[in-house]
């Protein structure tokens, strides 16, 4: 069985690789890209579909945020910098698996320290 010591040393390395990736993550973006389309009516009744416009839309004090992009231009650089944002979450959250790993392996070495048939206190 290994030691608790014995599991550090592959975690931290899985860590500090975690960590590089996050440093190279530089333009973040929340939110999604979404197609717009509008109906609208003619004076004469008949209807038609325009767009589609491309809209950023992402949540803000629990309220959801929609700005057209009136640029088209900015839709390739908006999606890569969601997309950027969709890696740093994923990144994020494996790094808080392998500390979540790292604490139980602290835990479990402050157990393995302790003397069999103590408590720890003093009567």
């Amino acid at each position: 069985m290994k030691t608790p010591a014995a599991s550090y040393s592959p975690l931290e390395q899985q860590r500090q690789g975690l960590l590089r990736q996050l440093a190279d993550l530089r333009e973040l973006r929340r939110g999604s890209l979404t197609e717009q389309f509008l109906t609208v009516k003619h004076a004469d009744g008949s209807t038609v579909k325009r767009g589609p416009y491309p809209l950023l839309t992402r949540k803000e004090a629990q309220k959801t945020v929609s700005v057209r992009l009136t640029d088209p231009a900015l839709v390739p650089l908006y999606r890569r910098q969601i997309q950027t944002m969709r890696e740093f979450e994923r990144v994020v959250d494996q790094l808080v698996r392998v500390g979540e790993e790292l604490g139980a392996l602290a835990v479990a070495e402050v157990v393995q320290k302790k003397t069999p048939g103590r408590t720890g206190t003093k009567r």
